[in-house]
């Protein structure tokens, strides 16, 4: 059975339950800024207004959060701005601005805002597919929940995270997390909130073919949901659901049952098409897998038809698949290939890599001469897709453990602290024992900056070492290339072109003696043969003027690596990127100097910063490729003071690439490095 098809028909309630629901965030709303914020925001989602005059709106609305005086009041702008992610829609300036709402909120201690800043920057990076950073930080916002004791917040944000962990196949800890949220929600009474976490359990273990649990689950989230005032396409999305399940089970009567029931809800073709399309096509398979082809056509037909005009590709790409079953199983095998391949077709316009494999097992078996091509690109992908799914749960695992060991850090710092504060009360006596310490302390740790500081030399001198060592290398295959490339030439124009001259010579000279009708015709042959080595001559000389660019591939490999080297222990170092993203496909020049700026940036923060952590993020918005550095040091004001060698090198590499670039820092605040490049695609050859 198809488990990524279920995925696709679930999608609406997979959406509900990750979507941003905070219902506990309490913000008191002044009527000054606030009302201005929710005009601006209401004015922003009209459809007339541009996109120049949306983002002026958002500007202003950060503007004002800004400009106020009190950190109590400016923390609340920030912090409702930062939850409004429908009215900030500019990626860099939601960043600004969630920053600024941790930030104020840490000052002032209010920790379930900051609980629900973390909140807002992990609901930003899921909406761009950045798993690991939305787990990262739907994290952060669950150990302050935790702490705080907030239930229903707690039972949320388990609930996304298993989200999360079932999309990249960690079932058993999704599974874990969803149980976890069920038990909140109980605790609660929230029946909203129960229903979908029993729905995203029956989804689980859908996907893990345990179909008599997924139902008994499934009929708990239904059980629930009719205690609430739900809407009946909520209803009809579960009962679909239930369907499928059955459909999966080969229990066809019952699924045909229950996609007759959704059919039957009242305005679902108005309210919900693609919900509508999605039962027709269910209801046509399980009536095919059923041996019961009466009006199945005229389903699928039906259903393609709304599907395409929703622009629901993926499942579209699942009903073309199915409609293929249909014709193989009327013996049209032609029709069904064609299907087949429409299917493929649209799988890769949507990178659904599940239908790919799916649909490349059943074109090996309608096209058998082709069968060792689909078994090639099968194994290719699923080894390609088993490999991710593994760095991802490594990934994941890896952010558990090191957030569970940065509390266990502060909960011993917290302790140490505790202790150094009887100790001070008991020795304020002996200050003069205190400032030697202080001082054998002071000098220990100047000698070991002094340490770190020739290690860090050593190894730059190393590193030089090696580029030196890989021009040599790059420098030497240049040589022999050139030499292997005169060489081709040389017998190019040897063997081809002088003996075709050679000949053509022969015979003018020949026919220079003769006026006859035959050597005119002798003549012309002659002329044609010199033609042709003019175009032989032509085509190497194009040959010579191609050039080709090396792809610089591991472009994030290199960046990881990077950050990896620290040698200074005290600095934790996070990488952020879209691993869904092809970042090796961006041009050579793009990658060498943005892995330049960001290598120039980490040195300075090393140097001068004196942070505790250094954070890099990747992304893409529209045709822009969006660099972001930032720190927790001790900041500077960029209007003061010439700019350092650092900054030059930083605007030389960026107007090399036609981008532009922002610093944003103040003492005490840390500093942001914004790089905003246009997009270069490397050419293939």
């Amino acid at each position: 059975m198809n488990k990524s098809y279920f995925y696709i028909i679930i999608l609406f309630l997979l959406c509900l339950s990750c979507s941003k629901t905070k219902p506990e965030k309490a913000i008191q709303e002044t009527p000054t800024a606030i009302d201005s914020i929710s005009v601006w925001a209401s004015e922003s989602n009209k459809p007339e207004i541009k996109q120049e005059d949306k983002l002026a709106l958002q500007l202003k609305a950060f503007n004002l959060a800004k400009n106020t005086g009190n950190d109590s009041l400016k923390a609340l702008y920030f912090s409702n701005l930062s939850y409004n992610t429908n009215f900030i829609t500019d990626s860099l300036l939601f960043r600004k601005i969630n920053k600024q709402a941790i930030l104020l909120n840490q000052r002032i201690k209010d920790s379930s805002a900051i609980g629900n800043a973390y909140w807002d920057l992990a609901f930003f990076f899921e909406r761009y597919n950045v798993k690991d950073s939305a787990f990262y930080n739907y994290s952060e916002a669950l150990d302050i929940f935790n702490y705080n004791d907030d239930k229903s917040s707690i039972g949320q944000l388990h609930l996304n995270i298993a989200t999360i962990q079932m999309k990249i196949k960690d079932y058993t800890v999704s599974e874990a997390n969803a149980v976890k949220a069920i038990e909140k929600f109980k605790f609660i009474k929230d029946d909203k909130k129960l229903s979908r976490g029993y729905n995203l359990l029956g989804i689980l273990l859908n996907d893990l073919e345990e179909y008599d649990k997924s139902l008994s689950y499934y009929k708990e989230s239904l059980f629930y949901l009719k205690k609430t005032p739900s809407s009946n396409i909520e209803e009809a999305t579960l009962i679909n659901n239930i369907g499928v399940t059955y459909r999966n089970n080969e229990q066809y009567l019952k699924a045909i049952e229950n996609f007759e029931d959704v059919l039957r809800t009242n305005n679902l073709f108005v309210k919900n098409p693609s919900l509508y399309a999605k039962a027709l096509s269910n209801l046509a398979t399980s009536k095919l897998y059923n041996k019961d082809t009466v009006d199945v056509e005229n389903l699928f037909i039906k259903a393609i038809e709304i599907k395409r005009k929703e622009n629901d590709l993926g499942s579209l790409s699942s009903s073309y698949y199915n409609y293929a079953e249909y014709k193989a199983f009327a013996k049209d095998t032609l029709n069904a290939v064609i299907k087949a391949k429409e299917s493929e077709r649209l799988a890769y316009a949507v990178n659904s890599n599940e239908q790919l494999l799916k649909t490349w097992q059943y074109l090996a078996i309608l096209e058998k001469e082709n069968a060792t091509e689909y078994f090639i690109k099968f194994t290719a992908l699923n080894d390609s897709l088993q490999r991710e799914d593994r760095k991802q749960q490594n990934k994941f695992a890896r952010i558990r453990f090191e957030t569970d060991e940065f509390i266990a850090e502060n909960l011993e710092l917290e302790s140490e602290k505790e202790v150094l504060s009887k100790q001070k009360q008991m020795w304020i006596g002996i200050a003069t024992g205190f400032f030697l310490l202080g001082l054998s302390i002071y000098i220990i740790i100047n000698q070991r900056a002094k340490n770190q500081k020739l290690r860090f030399d050593q190894q730059q001198q190393a590193n030089n070492q090696e580029i030196f060592n890989l021009m040599l290398t790059q420098k030497q295959k240049v040589d022999e290339v050139k030499r292997l490339e005169q060489k081709r030439i040389s017998e190019e124009l040897h063997d081809g072109v002088l003996g075709k001259m050679l000949g053509a010579r022969m015979i003018l000279t020949g026919l220079n003696k003769r006026s006859t009708d035959e050597a005119i015709q002798e003549k012309s042959k002659a002329i044609g043969s010199l033609q042709e080595i003019e175009n032989e001559i032509r085509s190497i000389s194009h040959e010579l003027s191609h050039s080709a660019y090396q792809k610089i591939n591991n472009f994030t490999d290199s960046v990881e690596t990077l950050l990896a080297n620290n040698k200074n222990a005290n600095i934790k170092t996070i990488f952020h990127f879209n691993e869904d993203e092809n970042w090796d496909s961006l041009a050579g020049d793009i990658k060498i100097n943005v892995y330049r700026i960001i290598q120039e940036t980490f040195q300075n923060a090393i140097k001068h910063a004196n942070c505790t952590y250094f954070e890099v993020t990747f992304y893409r918005n529209d045709a822009i490729f969006n660099v972001i550095m930032s720190d927790n040091g001790i900041g500077y004001n960029v209007n003061k003071g010439k700019k350092g060698i650092g900054i030059r090198n930083i605007t030389s590499r960026i107007d090399k690439l036609n981008g532009t670039f922002h610093i944003d820092s103040s003492a005490g605040q840390g500093t942001t490095i914004s790089l905003n490049i246009p997009v270069k695609i490397e050419s293939k050859k």
